[in-house]
């Protein structure tokens, strides 16, 4: 079961430090303050606990910062998915995204032996909204014979297509309380 507590810490965090600068989000500054970072790691990685994961992956850029402090939190290793074409060394699998919140779409690409068969993989990373790499990332997933067990993110705006077609996304807020 998740650590209450530690998710309440997080959330508090998330909602003090937020801020909205010049209509864009600003999910940077939360991660500023070492309480607020420690809290919003630490309140994560209590959400994906249940989902028991053998490995992290975590989207560039801030899927890269709290990607692996989550993977830290619960003892398990982090694996980077990058995006459009980045140098990446080793046996590579890529996919196309959907279309983003402002209709752009994306190669992700992920190391195919950083992903073992069979295991169980939490996708980590700041806001999910329409689910569009997040969808590109569980399909990555599974063609390394693993699977998407759980996304865990600090805001969740996931569309209902999204919603549907992935599993359980748990986060801290909720996009209309911010």
């Amino acid at each position: 079961m998740s650590d209450a507590a530690a998710v309440e810490r997080g959330r508090r965090a998330v909602l003090e430090h937020f801020r909205w600068i010049d209509g864009d989000a600003d999910t940077w500054s939360m991660l500023r303050e070492p309480v607020a970072l420690r809290a919003i790691v630490e309140g994560i990685a209590a959400t994906a606990a249940d989902d028991r994961p053998d490995v992290v992956v975590g989207v560039e850029s801030r899927g890269f910062v709290l990607g692996p402090a989550v993977a830290l939190a619960l003892g398990v290793g982090f694996a980077p998915v990058r995006k459009d074409g980045t140098v990446f060394p080793g046996p590579v699998v890529e996919q196309q995204t959907g279309p983003d919140y402002r209709g752009n779409r994306r190669t992700l690409s992920l190391r195919a032996d950083l992903v073992g068969s069979g295991q169980r993989v939490v996708l980590v990373d700041d806001w999910v909204e329409t689910g569009s790499q997040a969808l590109a990332t569980a399909a990555l997933v599974e063609r390394c014979g693993a699977r998407l067990v759980g996304i865990a993110v600090i805001v969740d705006e996931a569309a209902d297509p999204a919603r549907a077609a992935l599993p359980g996304i748990r986060s801290l807020v909720r996009g209309d309380e911010l």
